[in-house]
């Protein structure tokens, strides 16, 4: 399974990375864990493959490395214990036993068929450690890289974390769905930390799973909470929207593997938890144009050191070419200061 990285119709530099460069810094980064500081999620594999599509310089590409390696622990080695499996999900103790085996798996099905094995397993528990599982995997099929999708399907794995979806009741269209969804009560000690314990606390409130499995998951549901997202994020500069749009970019660029055609119920209850743990206001009106083009938001990108702000451009600019819409650029520019 190979896809070539986009390329963008200017150059940000003289000398850009090539793919050939992002395969090396990707087979160096396997030694390096999927976490540090105790649950958050090693974003360098992720905003490397961003770095490579929006046009990086080697150089730039090459300094963003060096310095995201030195806050991250290596690996733990794999130990002679039992291959992972169904019993596993959700034991981030087992994730270099995860990667032995969707590397063994990709090996015997080739890696498009081992995505979509992965994926009918995976996705019920689409918001994992704050959906760090599903972006990376996502950056790194479009990377082409099979070490570095064994990596991030694994990360998926060892912090799987199902929310519970039942879609009793008539679907809803997303407007109602949200404001049906808001109308929840608010968990009991709603923890103040982490995006994913917010979420499963959301998770646990009375009725979430009627509602959270509702939404109408037709050809249009990934568009649509995409840009609300993007609107929202525009609006607020929310971080946890910010995720819930990278999720959804990751989501499309999965779409070829999704079990069936419609909008996965897991990924629709992660969204929904998604937003009622970002508790920001959703905005549903469209948004003014943009002052800044695209070659002036890439460009100032390429320069930033935070991993979010790069792989939010990215996946906002990969969504405007698929599903043009000013909110887009919008959601890069707010997170993006003159």
């Amino acid at each position: 399974m190979t896809r070539k990285p986009m390329s963008i119709p200017f150059s940000v530099a003289a000398t850009p990375a090539n793919l050939a460069q992002l395969h090396q810094l990707l087979d160096a980064g396997q030694a390096l864990s999927s976490t540090y500081r105790g649950r958050l999620s090693n974003h360098l594999p992720m905003a490397q493959q961003a770095l490579l599509a929006l046009g990086a310089s080697a150089e730039r590409l090459q300094q963003f490395t060096d310095a995201q390696r030195a806050v991250l622990p290596p690996q733990t080695p794999a130990l002679d214990t039992p291959p992972a499996g169904p019993q596993d999900l959700g034991r981030p103790e087992r994730d270099a036993a995860w990667r032995a085996h969707f590397a063994s798996r990709m090996a015997t099905l080739g890696a498009a068929e081992a995505l979509r094995e992965a994926l009918a397993l995976l996705l019920p528990g689409a918001g994992a450690i704050a959906f760090h599982g599903l972006i990376r995997s996502a950056h790194a099929v479009q990377a082409g890289h099979e070490g570095e999708l064994a990596a991030g399907l694994a990360h998926w794995a060892a912090h799987f974390m199902p929310l519970p979806v039942q879609g009793q009741g008539p679907a809803l269209e997303l407007p109602d769905w949200v404001q049906t969804l808001r109308a929840l009560p608010v968990p009991s000690a709603p923890p103040a930390g982490l995006i994913a314990d917010r979420m499963w606390a959301w998770g646990a409130v009375p009725g979430f799973a009627s509602v959270a499995g509702r939404l109408q998951r037709g050809p249009e549901a990934l568009r649509e909470l995409a840009l609300l997202a993007a609107r929202s994020y525009a609006a607020s500069a929310n971080f946890t929207v910010l995720h819930l749009l990278t999720a959804s970019h990751a989501m499309a660029v999965l779409q070829p593997w999704w079990p069936t055609p419609e909008l996965p119920p897991g990924f629709a209850a992660a969204a929904a938890a998604g937003l009622l743990a970002s508790g920001a206001e959703p905005v549903w009106t469209a948004v003014s144009a943009p002052r800044r083009p695209w070659s002036a938001l890439i460009q100032a990108a390429c320069a930033q050191d935070d991993a979010h702000v790069i792989k939010l451009t990215h996946a906002a600019w990969a969504l405007d070419r698929r599903w043009p819409d000013p909110a887009w650029r919008a959601a890069v520019e707010r997170a993006i200061p003159v």
